[in-house]
């Protein structure tokens, strides 16, 4: 996960949403836990060396993945001296559920393993933890995906309009477009991948379509607004609007 808001280091659905999941690619694992270095204090008068608890140090750590033959999200998005967080939901990403631990880190190495071995390309990631992790966290629940509802009136018969999300702005969009055509304008902005948003209903310019962001990155997010411009022809003083029907987050 890029960012954690919380001191606590407990994540908002948001953020783990806004963070990639790696399991897939994940061969390996090593390290991930605090070793504490105990303080010896000998007493004179007895044969027995007893500790103290002293410092707690983090162990190595590190994850072993499978190259991808076409991707480079690995090599990307753990570069080295990269900062953010690694999280590990040991009894899975269940809402409610407890056993997330989460480690705020910095990746110190990135690289490949070769190999003429008849196995698959790997790439070793060493990190360095850099505060004191948080141990069995509640995993948190779902927040509620905003829903987005692009309506026009006026009847026009001919025509474009565009819709900007964020300050990206799509393509023009026709009026009479179907969901399916709002949905494709919408994932080829910059800021919105596939799967961050489903559209429904349409099509314009007689019924609304309705854009959720249930999806991805805005997951149970509180989004902004996005604002609609239309350039029509035809119909009684056509316009375009964009309201929140569902409020996200």
């Amino acid at each position: 996960m890029p960012t954690i808001a919380s001191t606590a280091l407990l994540p908002t659905r948001a953020e783990i949403s806004a963070g990639t999941d790696l399991t897939d690619g994940v061969r390996s694992i090593d390290g991930w836990s605090l070793e504490n270095q105990p303080i010896e204090t000998p007493d004179m008068g007895s044969t027995f060396v007893s500790k103290i608890d002293g410092d707690d140090a983090a162990a190595d750590s590190s994850l072993g993945f499978y190259e991808d033959n076409t991707l480079d999200d690995i090599e990307t998005d753990l570069a080295k001296g990269t900062t953010g967080f690694i999280c590990i939901f040991s009894k899975g990403d269940v809402p409610g559920g407890k056993g997330l631990d989460v480690f705020p880190v910095k990746v110190a190495s990135n690289s490949k393993a070769y190999s003429t071995d008849n196995e698959a390309a790997q790439i070793n990631v060493q990190f360095v933890i850099t505060d004191r992790p948080a141990f069995n966290q509640t995993v948190p629940a779902a927040g509620t995906d905003e829903v987005q509802t692009v309506t026009i009136t006026g009847g026009p018969t001919g025509g474009t309009y565009t819709l900007t999300f964020n300050s990206q702005t799509t393509s023009a969009i026709p009026y009479n477009a179907t969901s399916s055509q709002v949905q494709t304008a919408l994932e080829a902005l910059s800021n919105i991948a596939p799967g961050d948003v489903t559209c429904a209903g349409g099509p314009h310019p007689t019924t609304p379509i309705t854009v959720n962001f249930g999806g991805g990155a805005y997951d149970g997010a509180d989004v902004p607004q996005m604002t609609a411009s239309g350039s029509f022809t035809g119909g009684t003083s056509p316009a375009i609007a964009v309201t929140t029907t569902t409020p996200g987050g």
